[in-house]
C-alpha cells in the first residue's frame, strides 16, 4: 500500500465489528481509534463470548485510545441507569480532534461522533474530514416518517418515538450539520447517498461501499422448507419505520391463501400495529438468539423488509445468506445487493398491493422462487467484510492520495 497521512476513527461501542479501523490499520493508515473501551490483547483469549465482541483480532491494542472522559460516562451511564450517549459521543469527538491534531493525521469519522471535532478541525490544521454517514439523512427521514402518521394514523406512536423526532434539537443540529462539515462522506447504500443529495451535498463528494456479512453465522439451507402454512419472516423492530403495516396489509389481501407471518425483533413493539391486523396469523418472537433465529429464517418461504428508511439493513444480505429470496423496499440496501427477478424483488415504500402480488407469485411458484433464494446465498457470500474493507482502503486513497 502506498504511504498516506494516517486517520483518525472514532467510535463508542463495537461499531460494525471495527471494520472501518481494521480497513485503515491493514494499510497502515490508521494513526487511533478513539472509543470507551476495548479488550488488552492479552486478555482477548479468556473473555467471554460477549465481551470478546469489544475486541477485533487483527486490530491491536496499541492502536486504540480511549477517552477517558467517555469511559467514565459510560461507567456513569450504567451505574445510574440513565443515558449520557450524547456526552460520551462528544468526549469521544473531542478526544479524536486533540488526537488528529497532535499526530498531524486526518479524520475518518462516524456520525454522531463527528460534529464536535469536524466543527474545529480546519482551524486545527486537518484538511481531510471524511464522515462514515450511518443512517440517511434525518431530515429526509422526517418528511417520511411525518408523511406515514397521516397515512396510517393508529401507527403514530411508534413513528413518534423515532429518534429524527425524539432527539434533542441540538443533537438533531449536530447530526444535519455533520455532512455539511465533513469535505467528503462514506455511505453504505446509495438510499442513503440519495437523502445526502436530497438535502444539498454534492454527488461527488459521496462514495458507495455496501458492508459485508457475516456467512459463518447464517448457513445456507438446503432443501425446501416443509413448514405448511407458507411462511413469511420479517425480521427487525416491529414498528412501522419497517413497514410492518404495509406487509400485513399484503398478507390480508391475501384472502385466498393460508399464510403463517413470523415476526422476529428486540425492542419496541407496536401493538396498535398488530390489534389492527388481529386477524392474521402472526407469531411474535421477542429478543431471540442467533441460533434460533436462523432456525427460523431456514424454515420460512420468504423473507419481506418494507423498510420505509434504512442505512443498510444487514438483516437483508443475513436472510439472503441463509438461502432466502427478499422483497425489501428501495430504501434500503436491496437496490446494492439484489438483482431484481434473481435474489428477489424491489417494491415502492408504501405499496402493499405490489407486495400482495409478489407474495401470491411466491406462494404459487415455490420452486422458482426456492432457486431465486439459492442464488441469493450466492450472491450474500460475495458481501465479504474483506470485501468492504478494500472498498474502504480504495476510496480513502482516492480521496487522501490526489491531495
Amino acid at each position: 500500500m502506498s504511504r498516506l497521512r494516517q486517520s483518525v476513527t472514532a467510535h463508542a461501542g463495537a461499531r460494525d465489528h471495527y471494520q472501518l479501523s481494521l480497513a485503515l490499520h491493514e494499510a497502515n493508515w490508521l494513526n487511533q481509534l478513539i472509543t470507551e473501551s476495548y479488550a488488552p490483547d492479552w486478555l482477548y483469549q479468556s473473555l467471554p463470548s460477549y465481551a470478546k465482541k469489544r475486541y477485533c483480532p487483527g486490530l491491536p491494542a496499541a492502536k486504540i485510545s480511549l477517552s477517558l472522559p467517555a469511559s467514565w460516562k459510560t461507567a456513569k451511564a450504567h451505574a445510574l441507569q440513565r443515558d449520557y450517549s450524547f456526552a460520551i459521543d462528544k468526549a469521544i469527538s473531542l478526544t479524536a480532534l486533540r488526537t488528529a491534531e497532535a499526530a498531524g493525521s486526518n479524520l475518518f469519522l462516524y456520525s454522531y461522533y463527528a460534529f464536535q471535532a469536524f466543527q474545529q478541525a480546519e482551524q486545527a490544521g486537518i484538511s481531510h474530514r471524511i464522515l462514515f454517514q450511518l443512517h440517511p439523512h434525518p431530515l429526509s427521514v422526517r418528511t417520511i416518517l411525518s408523511e406515514e402518521i397521516n397515512r396510517l394514523p393508529f401507527a403514530s406512536q411508534s413513528i413518534r418515538a423515532e429518534m429524527e423526532f425524539s432527539l434533542a434539537d441540538q443533537r438533531l443540529e449536530g447530526l444535519i450539520a455533520e455532512p455539511q462539515l465533513a469535505t467528503s462522506c462514506v455511505v453504505a447504500s446509495q438510499f442513503t447517498r440519495k437523502t445526502l443529495i436530497e438535502n444539498g451535498l454534492v454527488a461527488g463528494q459521496i462514495r458507495v461501499v455496501p458492508y459485508g456479512v457475516d456467512t459463518a453465522a447464517f448457513p445456507q439451507r438446503r432443501k425446501v422448507p416443509t413448514a405448511h402454512p407458507f411462511r413469511i419472516i420479517f425480521v427487525g423492530r416491529m414498528n412501522q419505520r419497517k413497514g410492518l403495516a404495509d406487509l400485513l396489509q399484503a398478507v390480508r389481501l391475501l384472502k385466498s391463501h393460508t399464510i403463517e407471518v413470523v415476526l422476529c425483533g428486540r425492542g419496541y413493539i407496536d401493538h396498535n400495529i398488530l390489534k389492527e391486523y388481529k386477524d392474521l396469523k402472526i407469531k411474535v418472537h421477542e429478543a431471540i438468539g442467533l441460533s434460533r433465529l436462523v432456525q427460523e429464517l431456514q424454515q420460512s418461504h420468504v423473507f419481506v423488509l418494507p423498510s420505509l428508511a434504512e442505512g443498510f439493513a444487514h438483516v437483508i444480505l443475513e436472510a439472503m445468506a441463509t438461502g432466502l429470496p427478499v422483497i425489501t423496499t428501495e430504501n434500503t440496501c436491496g437496490p446494492d445487493v439484489i438483482v431484481e427477478g434473481k435474489h428477489g424483488y424491489l417494491v415502492p415504500i408504501r405499496n402493499p398491493e405490489r407486495l400482495a402480488v409478489l407474495l401470491d407469485a411466491a406462494i404459487t411458484e415455490q420452486n422458482a422462487w426456492f432457486e431465486m433464494g439459492r442464488l441469493a446465498a450466492v450472491q450474500a457470500r460475495s458481501f465479504t467484510w474483506a470485501r468492504f474493507r478494500e472498498g474502504i482502503r480504495a476510496v480513502y486513497q482516492d480521496l487522501v492520495g490526489t491531495n
